[in-house]
């Protein structure tokens, strides 16, 4: 059966917006009518064409035009399906205005409020179904220079995720080990280059680390020790992203281009399940400037993805992987869910999601871990 749906946005100091007495009991049940960020928020599932009320939409518009309303509108079908939009960030109307135009002209409307808290603010949508790609680069291009969060993405049911994978440097953690090592060392400029004729496609990753350990050879052991105290920091949210993965159930682990010793504190200070990552070969308590060993790269990445979805008894679809960088991207494609942490551009375009300003808590917003 076709019907209408109805939204009207106003400013918190308006209150909500009356409609005519005329319309009986066509507009008696609201689904939501709720003060969100500075708006009311208002939305209607009215059982009636778009046609056979156009004059009182025509007419609605005109008022709401003079109050500084905004109203909405958009034909539904049985075909249609319910979607959550999450905006993770300082509460502003005028990000919660555009992201609902920009649904709207890809024929999606506000239902009813699901969580809103604070910075987190989710929300039910009715229309198309289909990818929602397209539909989260839109509105990252259109909240442009509004420093939030936010995406599109299915209402999963709980228990549909068994795994998350994540990166450790600039994902779980907010450094890069192996360039504080040579920082510390006075190597930085020497391994820098060599990242550079990586990421120029001169090397490829497991050339590129093998030469970058090279310059570590006669490191004594303890400056890992250092690292790690001194200037080790997780990044914001990780505690409590991997908090929420626990208590849905979820088994997560870090997956890494980087070192063992690195991952097996992360291991410990977050309670992981895995962690997985390159084994530097230390004789006398020196680092000799090998690697023992495969080499956990992009690929290896993505396998260990699919490895860990088999071993749980379910496979990809229901995994969620975290990265920032290219080497995370086969892993991040392979995920039911990947998402991009303050990641580089060709990495942003391939993942589902992205957190451009937020903590890594953030994905538990999206993931609707903890909203209603």
């Amino acid at each position: 059966m076709s019907s209408t749906r109805l939204a009207i946005l106003s400013p918190a100091p308006r209150g909500p917006m009356r409609l005519p007495a005329s319309m009986g009991q066509l507009v008696a049940d609201v689904e939501s009518h709720q003060e969100v960020w500075g708006c009311w928020l208002q939305s209607w599932d009215l059982p009636v064409t778009v046609g056979e009320i156009a004059p009182f939409l025509d007419e609605l518009s005109r008022q709401a035009l003079h109050q500084e309303r905004e109203v909405i509108w958009a034909p539904m079908s049985s075909a249609s399906s319910a979607v959550r939009l999450v905006l993770h960030g300082a509460a502003q109307p005028e990000a919660l205005r555009r992201a609902l135009t920009t649904l709207h002209l890809q024929s999606f409307m506000p239902g009813r409020v699901l969580h809103c808290q604070g910075d987190d603010l989710a929300l039910v949508l009715h229309g198309p179904s289909g990818p929602l790609g397209a539909s989260n680069h839109r509105l990252i291009e259109a909240l442009e220079g509004i420093f939030l969060d936010i995406a599109v993405t299915p209402l999963w049911g709980k228990g549909h995720f068994r795994l998350l994978l994540a990166d450790m440097d600039s994902t779980l953690i907010g450094i890069e080990c192996i360039d504080e090592m040579a920082e510390h060392l006075g190597l930085r400029r020497q391994v820098a280059a060599i990242t550079e004729r990586s990421m120029a496609g001169e090397l490829d990753f497991q050339t590129s680390l093998r030469e970058r350990v090279r310059l570590l050879a006669g490191t004594p052991e303890s400056t890992i020790d250092t690292i790690i105290r001194e200037r080790l920091r997780l990044s914001p949210g990780a505690r409590e992203l991997v908090a929420a993965a626990k208590a849905q159930g979820v088994e997560v682990g870090v997956v890494s281009g980087g070192f063992t010793q690195f991952t097996r504190h992360l291991q410990e200070a977050l309670d992981l399940d895995y962690a997985f990552a390159n084994t530097l070969e230390i004789i006398d308590g020196q680092i000799t400037g090998q690697v023992l060993g495969d080499i956990v790269d992009a690929a290896a990445k993505a396998d260990l993805l699919d490895l860990l979805a088999i071993s749980l008894g379910t496979d990809a679809s229901h995994c969620i992987a975290i990265g920032d960088g290219a080497n995370d991207l086969p892993m991040i494609r392979k995920a039911g869910v990947g998402i991009a942490y303050h990641a580089k551009a060709v990495v942003r375009a391939q993942a589902d999601f992205q957190i451009r300003y937020g903590g890594l808590d953030t994905a538990s917003t999206y993931l609707g871990w903890g909203n209603a």
